[in-house]
């Protein structure tokens, strides 16, 4: 269903015939309007939920009332309450001889009958018949009652005494034919005896054709047993109620839902005689369930099967296989850089992406596969009856051919790719989640032998990727179980060493593999992008150190790609400054220099608002990338990083130490700093000195520690 359908829907319920509920109100108002008996609805607390005219008139509102006939007028209130039917207007002995037989209806689940006291009204006795009928809910309580009133045909008797049967029999014919449910009386055996109008036009028969029937013949030939076993534990007094939520089925085949309640009839013996059946048509009811099951089980955005379904498809495959011999395929499709698309372009065009994706998907499969979403960027393939990887790898260049389709976004032609991984069934017996593991796994496969491709895997792949996945699942834990800790190393000025600020480099606690370094699960945090969250952590924590620290200089922070490319970094930047109070200056932010190089409108956006906080920019790893240099002259840097790879060649190496110096050239004839990294040796530091670097980093001044507060070596 269409999005804007769906959303229609959930503003306006309607009934079977398309009337909105508000129209079926009015109608049902109009309805009892011009009933002649008075028909008044009660909550379980004895609240008037709806009353016609007449029953106004008969409990002794004084006339005219044109309140009551009109269908758009609130809800009446009960006794003592205000509103446009004030019902404490009413003469009181007859509300309180209503309200007393409602509530034995409600209280006993029965219907009740009876009289209220006789009461002078306007010079003449009156004296009310009474009949209630509770309306059980999905607890097998009742829930409400609905009652008919009617002015009493015999003398007055005592109160408290009987109905006369002729008149008791009148008024529960009047009300079974204008209660809103389904009501019948039938013989023990489920027979029909009397119907109402209701219970004939939900099943489509007429009261004779009905009374031709038993209650078994209008239940689903499934239900029929459970019926007749519940009946029989009703009539030998098992049970006082029988209430089942089943299917009909009414004339020409038609079903429909509904809540069946059965209550017996007793004698003066209290043996049961008869049965009285209420059947409340929930058919809107299970189509909204059903409508909720969907919502449930497909992705908002495409209408795909979502996660919990395409595991349920990929079981009943696994199944079918057992007959037919042959395998079940899964492909995980992964897009390519969607990231950059979705950063780029913003969230909706980036859903609109998704969603022709989704369609395209879906429109190059075989019939009988299943298409689904996992989430974000990540879509599945269900093949049933595949023979070979080779039948499975022609589904997946289908799918990449179909995705690889140009794609007009914002004026802009895309055309997105698709990195697929292919995992196929070798047991009938085999996990569904193993299969979407291992096509996961051939996923990242995929990827890391240039995207746009297709991969399976063999079992050092799986291995391998199973190692990936789990350090992914512990990393993301790692980072909410405070697993993680910052060592510092310090940057120093090369004349009289002294430290001018320290870098926060990030470490692993593993409770298992012990001290991690970074290179072990970065990679990880990169792919999966959890490094927004990781990164998130070291500035906070990188700013928190500095600032309660008495030592001089500032601190420096490495900023990933995939942070500075998302919104907001700034705004999170300037909140963590103003928490620890630690000031601008002194915090250093390093961005590789493929980052600078590559920098969106956004990205560079993020990049002056930082400078207006203050806060400095420093190229990372500077000369290892193919440097335009423009950037050094259009965004605000302040200071350069040569990488450590020039420096190990320093004093051996000629073509290093001309690098080197010219490196330093380029940032103090652009009056920005140099750091050069990697600094092992004295050899290398008087060198460094000679050529005119004032700044260095390196194990020759200190190795990362987890102290703040540090000394050069």
């Amino acid at each position: 269903m269409p999005r804007g359908e769906v959303r229609r829907a959930r503003r306006v319920r309607h009934d079977r015939a398309g009337v909105s509920v508000a129209e079926s109100q009015a109608r049902h108002r109009v309805l009892l309007s011009a009933l002649p008996d008075g028909v008044l609805l009660q909550d379980a607390d004895g609240t008037v939920l709806l009353a016609n005219p007449r029953a106004g008139h008969l409990l002794g509102l004084p006339l005219p009332t044109p309140e009551l006939s009109r269908p758009n007028v609130p809800v009446p209130r009960r006794a003592g309450e205000t509103g446009p039917i004030d019902l404490s207007r009413a003469r009181p002995a007859l509300v309180a001889g209503v309200d007393r037989i409602s509530a034995a209806a409600l209280r006993t689940g029965q219907m009740q009958s009876g009289f209220t006291d006789p009461v002078l009204v306007d010079g003449q006795s009156r004296l009310l018949q009474v009949t209630s009928i509770p309306l059980l809910g999905d607890d097998g309580l009742a829930r409400a009652v609905a009652t008919s009133i009617s002015p009493a045909e015999d003398p007055a008797p005592a109160p408290d005494t009987p109905p006369h049967p002729a008149g008791g029999e009148d008024i529960f014919r009047r009300t079974m034919q204008h209660s809103p449910i389904g009501i019948a009386v039938t013989a023990l055996n489920g027979r029909f005896l009397r119907v109402n109008r209701t219970l004939c036009r939900m099943l489509g028969f007429r009261a004779d054709e009905l009374q031709a029937r038993t209650l078994s013949d209008v239940v689903h030939p499934k239900d029929v047993d459970v019926l007749r076993a519940r009946l029989a534990g009703l009539v030998s007094g098992d049970a006082d109620t029988l209430r089942l939520e089943r299917r009909f089925v009414g004339h020409g085949g038609m079903h429909l839902w509904g809540t069946l309640v059965v209550t017996p009839i007793r004698d003066s013996a209290s043996h049961p005689v008869q049965l009285v059946v209420q059947v409340e048509d929930r058919s809107d009811l299970y189509q909204a369930q059903g409508l909720m099951t969907h919502m449930t089980l497909h992705d908002r955005l495409t209408g795909l099967p979502s996660r919990p379904l395409v595991l349920d498809r990929i079981q009943k495959a696994l199944d079918r296989t057992r007959r037919s011999g042959l395998r079940v395929a899964v492909l995980q499709c992964d897009v390519d850089h969607f990231r950059v698309v979705n950063d780029n372009a913003g969230y909706e065009d980036g859903d609109e992406v998704l969603a022709e994706i989704g369609r395209r998907v879906a429109g190059a499969l075989r019939a009988g596969d299943t298409a689904g979403r996992l989430g974000g960027d990540e879509f599945v393939v269900v093949c049933d009856d595949v023979t070979d990887e080779e039948e499975a790898g022609a589904v997946a260049d289908r799918v990449r051919a179909a995705v690889n389709e140009p794609l007009i976004l914002g004026g802009r032609t895309l055309r997105p790719t698709v990195s697929v991984g292919i995992a196929l069934s070798g047991d009938p017996a085999g996990d569904p989640l193993l299969l979407l593991r291992d096509a996961e796994m051939a996923t990242y496969q995929a990827k890391s032998r240039g995207r746009d491709r297709w991969d399976t895997v063999d079992t050092s792949q799986r291995r391998a990727a199973a190692e990936r996945l789990d350090l992914e699942h512990e990393l993301r834990a790692a980072i909410v179980d405070d697993e993680l800790e910052l060592h510092f190393q310090p940057i120093v000025g090369l004349s009289g060493r002294r430290v001018i600020g320290r870098e926060a480099l990030v470490r692993w606690r593993h409770p298992a593999r012990g001290l991690m370094p970074p290179i072990t699960f970065l990679p990880v945090a990169e792919e999966s992008g959890l490094i927004v969250d990781l990164g998130a952590w070291v500035l906070r924590a990188a700013v928190r150190a500095a600032a309660s620290s008495p030592d001089p200089g500032y601190v420096a922070v490495n900023v990933s790609p995939n942070q500075m490319i998302r919104p907001g970094l700034s705004d999170q930047v300037e909140q963590i400054l103003r928490e620890s109070g630690l000031p601008p200056g002194k915090l250093v932010l390093e961005l590789t220099e493929s980052v600078m190089l590559s920098a969106a409108p956004a990205a560079r956006q993020e990049i002056e608002r930082l400078h207006a906080l203050g806060v400095r920019i420093v190229v990372d790893d500077f000369g290892t990338g193919f440097s335009a240099l423009s950037y050094l002259r259009d965004l605000p840097v302040s200071g350069i990083k040569v990488d450590r790879s020039f420096t190990s060649g320093l004093g051996e190496d000629p073509q290093c130490d001309r690098i080197v110096e010219a490196l330093i050239g380029l940032g103090n004839g652009l009056g920005i700093d140099v750091i050069v990294e990697g600094v092992e040796t004295e050899q290398q530091s008087a060198l460094l000195a000679g050529i005119g670097v004032q700044h260095a980093q390196g194990y020759l001044f200190g190795r990362p520690s987890p102290k703040y507060e540090l000394q050069p070596a």
